[in-house]
């Protein structure tokens, strides 16, 4: 049965998806860019992207077009622009044109540089096509962030095209804002991904043939390690030849490698990881990859990490994925300051962690929860954080786990300072060396708070 594009196209039909902010490949390594994607028809149709910030109109150029055409998938076109040489933390009016005419427009915000503040949010688990999902897409875009980290599980089941097109755009790229429905976030928001399981572990055609959209539509930067499909660090795809020869060409370089990344924003840097149980973080390429990409950005004042699976969380739920502990060395001597997990459908923060004595490379002592933990910190008399914080944000819209844990710290682990299983996400600002984080629940209220200063 083909998927045909009148299920995918929205009420514009000169797109098969509306257009969306993202960093881009970022191959000259600046940080002042960003680009913009949208999903456009299989035709001859001559597009073009504009923009300006407070002058005249100029060109993005040639603009990168990947043809996505999987077998009994209605074929259509990824498109992307890039937008440089941007003026740091100022409004960006772009447009997109089709053969002459334009045909949608709107405005973003270009990234900040490291002497100005700007603010961030971070949720997850959230594309599962729930009202929650809508409500915590509203509040987030109420916000007015600068940017979205998404801490994976980011469209359910099996992250595919058309779940995309029923449970990820319509919540984050609707016309309006409203509880009951989302926001525009994506048209005017920078979103940043790290892929989860429900996103990019099932790699078989022969049971879906629209699998793996991760890789064809998120534009973020190819700075990863480089894998290659079938290693020991990249899962075998498989079912029909045609289907798989078919994604391949369609991803380009995105797939393996999209699946790990950097990119600097601010004054902080990024790392993003695939935290997925195939991938073996204690191999040493992917231990030097981490360290050297922590030891170039030793300059920026903040560094933080993106990731699906967190190491560190008190639920019963997922308590045995817990591979991310075998670099926890690697992330303390990097210097990184928060990691953003998600994969528990709820909020928890940790104390510091440090690693102390421990030796990670033993699996055995991974699995102790006896771990160095900074009990002083408190995040609001006491804002010196001496060990890494993790972070679970996985409260985006599937449904709540272990809500039985809800108010009781002598069920939670030692390393857990706070616990909430309730919808919401993490809205962070960043002012030079201070880090204030909110999160924020699915009605707008602040439910935690903490501060971190340098």
């Amino acid at each position: 049965m083909i998927l045909p594009l009148a299920i995918l196209s929205p009420s514009n039909p000169a797109f098969v998806q509306l257009p969306y902010i993202q960093l881009g490949h970022r191959v000259s390594g600046r940080s002042n860019e960003l680009a913009v994607a949208w999903h456009a028809p299989d035709d001859r149709s001559r597009y073009q992207l504009d923009y300006r910030q407070k002058g005249d109109w100029k060109s993005a150029g040639t603009l990168e077009s990947r043809r996505v055409a999987l077998p009994k998938v209605g074929a259509f076109r990824v498109i992307s622009g890039d937008l440089i040489g941007l003026k740091s933390g100022e409004t960006v009016e772009y447009r997109v044109s089709k053969d002459g005419t334009v045909v949608f427009a709107s405005e973003t915000i270009a990234p900040k540089n490291d002497r100005q503040d700007y603010t961030f949010a971070v949720f997850g688990d959230c594309g599962r096509g729930t009202s929650a999902q809508a409500q915590i897409s509203y509040q987030t875009y109420a916000k007015k962030p600068d940017f979205v980290v998404m801490t994976g599980d980011i469209v359910y089941d099996s992250g595919r095209i058309s779940e995309y097109a029923k449970k990820y755009f319509p919540y984050y790229n609707s016309a309006a804002a409203l509880r009951s429905v989302g926001s525009p976030l994506l048209r005017h928001t920078l979103t940043v991904g790290a892929p989860g399981n429900h996103d990019i572990l099932d790699r078989n055609f022969a049971k879906s043939p629209d699998l793996l959209a991760y890789f064809l539509y998120w534009i973020q930067p190819l700075n990863g390690p480089l894998t290659q499909d079938g290693d020991p660090l990249t899962p075998t795809l498989s079912g029909p030849a045609e289907s798989q020869a078919a994604f391949r060409e369609a991803a380009g370089d995105a797939y393996p490698r999209g699946a790990n990344y950097s990119f600097d924003y601010g004054n902080a840097h990024w790392t993003v990881l695939d935290a997925n149980r195939y991938v073996n973080w204690s191999d040493p390429k992917l231990r030097t990859w981490l360290a050297e990409d922590l030891r170039r950005a030793q300059g920026k004042t903040w560094r933080f990490i993106a990731l699906h699976q967190p190491p560190f969380h008190s639920s019963a739920t997922h308590q045995a994925e817990k591979q991310i502990r075998a670099i926890a060395d690697v992330i303390e001597k990097g210097k990184v300051d928060v990691v953003f997990g998600g994969h528990v459908h709820n909020f928890q923060r940790t104390y510091p962690i440090s690693v102390g004595s421990k030796d990670v490379t033993s699996v055995a002592n991974r699995e102790l929860n006896d771990w160095p933990i900074n009990t002083k910190f408190d995040g609001k008399t006491n804002t010196r954080a001496e060990g890494v914080i993790y972070i679970v944000d996985g409260a985006g819209g599937a449904p709540m786990y272990d809500t039985n844990l809800n108010g009781t710290p002598s069920k939670w682990l030692p390393f857990t300072q706070n616990y909430i299983a309730d919808f919401g996400f993490s809205h962070v600002r960043i002012s030079g060396r201070k880090f204030m984080l909110e999160q924020i629940d699915k009605d707008g209220k602040t439910v935690d708070a903490i501060t971190i200063t340098k």
